[in-house]
């Protein structure tokens, strides 16, 4: 039990953690998951990436989705029910012919096939890399990153980004914006994917890394923390539901940081190698066992926590300075004179 206090009185409660008690190092319970032969298989944005980079040099097998980022739920869950034997929708979506070949509106736009056999050979040779990767995965890891989408309204089909501009003036792609409930129906299906058919466990987090680019009419900050918060919010209560699934807190780790300036490099966007390193290091120390972790890791650059804010104590305040006398002019001057003397007349 732990104990609150205040001028009221106590309580003993289950669980109590004030502000004034954080730390750098956020408090989580230790899950250990993951040993040298444990295959970790990773999709999403920019975190998904950065952990699979350094799953190698600690010694852990697996790597990223050999197809690239993936930053909303429904580009995940769609990929995730393909690997599972679903996602029949990518079939009725056409390529999309650009000047000098097509590309796939499911992979990576900066690759161009000279003709349509080629882009559907190469598909097969990726998916099959994609489904050696998962199928033998014992932990999945998604990162989600954005709420923005675009989408097919015919097929249903939703675009990893917004398509190639070669394609998108005709393509007719509606812009949609991701909901809380519609985040928590791809998780559900992600998590059976992840579950039922690769016979995983699954980590989500959330990526701390700000919008490029809204699509909307707000200014680009206010349309990142909708993006982010509903993403948070849908992600919470997704785990509430299932003690199964894990959550890892990169995204608090930056945005709760005392600067979070110490994590970003000058664009104010993308995260120090350093900071993505320290991120790193702290998911394994959560899912990794003794033999994983990063002892060479810096933190000095890190903004210690201030866990009290400095209470500045009341000065006494200075007696006023007299008032100067009043100067009338000359003749309000008389002219008081003589009222003051008629009235001592009077008396």
């Amino acid at each position: 039990m732990a104990t609150l206090k205040s001028r009221l009185g106590d309580w003993e409660l289950d669980h109590v953690h004030a502000w004034s008690e954080r730390a750098l190092e956020i408090r989580a319970p230790l899950d250990r998951l993951i040993d040298s032969g444990t295959k970790v298989a990773t999709i999403g944005s920019c975190f998904a990436q950065e952990l699979a980079a350094a799953m190698g040099d600690v010694g852990i097998v697996g790597g990223m989705h050999p197809g690239g980022l993936f930053y909303s739920t429904a580009t995940i869950r769609q990929e995730m029910e393909r690997i599972a034997g679903g996602w029949p929708e990518r079939a009725a979506e056409p390529v999309w012919p650009i000047p000098g070949g097509f590309i796939d509106p499911f992979r990576d736009y900066s690759t161009t096939h000279p003709d349509e056999a080629t882009l559907y050979a190469e598909r097969v040779t990726a998916d099959a890399a994609a489904d050696e990767l998962f199928r033998g995965a014992k932990i999945v890891v998604a990162t989600l990153g954005l709420i923005e989408t675009f989408r097919n309204p015919v097929t249903g089909n939703v675009y990893r980004q917004i398509p190639h501009p070669a394609a998108y003036p005709t393509l007719g792609a509606a812009f949609h914006r991701l909901t809380v409930a519609e985040m928590l129906d791809d998780l559900e299906r992600i998590r059976t994917v992840v579950r039922d058919t690769l016979g995983a466990t699954l980590i989500v987090t959330t990526s701390p890394v700000p919008l490029h680019t809204t699509f909307t009419d707000h200014d680009v900050r206010v349309a990142n923390i909708e993006s982010k918060s509903r993403i948070r919010a849908a992600v919470s209560e997704f785990v509430d539901r299932h003690p199964d699934v894990r959550y890892f807190h990169s995204y608090e780790m930056v945005v709760t940081a005392e600067r979070q300036s110490d994590y970003f490099r000058e664009d104010g966007r993308h995260v120090h190698r350093h900071a993505v390193r320290y991120i790193v290091s702290e998911f394994l120390r959560l899912f990794g066992d003794a033999s994983l972790q990063m002892t060479d890791v810096d933190a000095s650059w890190l903004t210690p926590i201030e866990k009290t804010a400095a209470t500045v104590a009341p000065q006494p305040r200075a007696p006023k300075p007299p008032r100067p006398p009043v100067s009338l002019p000359r003749r309000v001057a008389r002219k008081v004179r003589r009222e003051v003397r008629s009235a001592l007349g009077r008396a």
